[in-house]
C-alpha cells in the first residue's frame, strides 16, 4: 500500500484484483452530505453483462443520492415481417455516474452490478461535461435518443433488411402521421411504388 496525491488530494492505493483508488477523508464519515465542498465529476461506469439498468436504478436510489445518466435509444427489429419498436442502452454495458472519487469511490466501484469504472492505468478518468451535455441534447424528455432518417423526395435508397433487402430504388414520400415511407424500386423496365418502415431503409450516396 503505498499514498499518492490524485485530483489534489492524499489516497492510499490497494490492490483486489486490480488497482484501486481508495482516499480518506480525515475527519469525516462516509454519510457526509452531498454539497459544493465535494467535486462531483462525471465517470463511465461498466456493469456486470446485461446489468446496467438494475446497477443505475440502484445508484440512483435515494439512498445513495448519485446523479445517474443512463441513456437509451429507440430501435426497431423485424418479427414475422412486423417492425416492432425496442429500448435498448445506447451504450450497452455502460452508463454515466457523478460522484467525488474522494467521498464515494468504494460506494460505487463495490455496488451491486457494477464491473469497473473506466480510466487510464487503473485510475479513475472524469468525463467531461460537454459529453454529457451533447448526448443529453440529443435525446427526448425521457431520457432516450429517437433514430431519425434525413429522407427527401428523389434520394437514392437501398433496403437493408426483410425480404426485399440489397433492392435499390428511389425515395418519394414520407407517409402521414407514420413510421413508413413510399419508395419505387428499381426493377427492370418497371418501378413498382412500395410502402417500408423507413429503419429497413439507407441513403446511398
Amino acid at each position: 500500500m503505498k499514498a499518492t496525491t490524485y485530483f489534489g488530494r492524499v489516497c492510499r492505493i490497494e490492490t483486489k484484483s486490480e488497482t484501486a483508488v481508495a482516499c480518506s477523508f480525515s475527519g469525516r464519515g462516509a454519510q457526509e452530505p452531498r454539497d459544493n465542498r465535494f467535486m462531483n465529476l462525471w465517470y463511465v461506469v461498466q456493469s456486470k453483462p446485461k446489468k446496467e439498468a438494475d446497477a443505475a436504478s440502484y445508484l440512483s436510489t435515494r439512498a445513495l443520492q448519485l446523479q445517474v445518466f443512463h441513456p437509451l435509444m429507440e430501435d426497431f427489429r423485424s418479427r414475422s415481417g412486423n417492425i416492432e419498436k425496442v429500448i435498448r442502452p445506447l451504450f450497452p454495458g455502460y452508463f454515466f455516474v457523478a460522484f467525488d472519487l474522494e467521498r464515494d469511490y468504494n460506494l460505487v466501484r463495490w455496488s451491486r452490478g457494477i464491473k469497473r469504472i473506466l480510466g487510464f492505468g487503473g485510475y479513475p478518468t472524469p468525463v467531461s461535461e460537454t459529453v454529457i451535455e451533447m448526448i443529453r441534447q440529443r435525446a427526448d424528455q425521457d431520457g432516450i435518443v429517437r433514430r431519425t432518417a434525413r429522407l427527401e423526395p428523389n434520394d437514392r435508397i437501398r433496403i437493408k433488411s426483410g425480404p426485399l433487402k440489397e433492392l435499390s430504388g428511389i425515395f418519394e414520400r414520407w407517409l402521414p402521421g407514420r413510421d413508413r415511407v413510399r419508395i419505387l424500386l428499381n426493377l427492370i423496365g418497371y418501378q413498382p411504388a412500395i410502402e417500408i418502415h423507413y429503419s429497413m431503409l439507407e441513403k446511398v450516396a
